[in-house]
């Protein structure tokens, strides 16, 4: 089996492949690369981020891990023939422990939710891209 058999079989839906591949997979907001991957992994949780790295690294499959795609040093862009694990979809804030003035969010969290969920809890994270 190939492995785009393997991720489909194991994730399903989460796997997207030619047309299904939205352009802004084509790499980050550096534009220094602007190549389609062979798939999109959009997964929902750590252990597909699992199923996923091991089905990758079983067939020796290069991947590039793919956040809010805003980064300007080209790290989130593939070359041709990469699968990109996209963690779009592991977004959202887990907790504001006030007393400690932490806040634990999810790998795909963009920084504007993050921003503004810290300033609806009286603080601000000061992070300005």
């Amino acid at each position: 089996m190939s492995v785009i058999d393997d991720l489909t079989s194991a994730l399903g839906d989460a796997v997207l492949t030619g047309d299904r591949i939205a352009e802004r997979h084509r790499g980050d907001a550096s534009l220094t690369g602007r190549a389609l991957p062979l798939a999109v992994v959009r997964p929902a949780s750590v252990a597909e981020i699992a199923d996923a790295l091991r089905i990758c690294n079983a067939h020796r499959q290069a991947v590039v891990p793919q956040g809010g795609l805003t980064g300007l040093a080209g790290g989130a862009n593939p070359y041709p023939g990469d699968v990109a694990i996209s963690l779009e979809r592991l977004s959202g804030i887990e907790e504001i422990d006030a007393a400690a003035g932490t806040m634990t969010v999810l790998a795909g969290t963009p920084l504007e939710v993050a921003q503004r969920a810290a300033e609806d809890a009286g603080f601000l994270l000061p992070i300005d891209l």
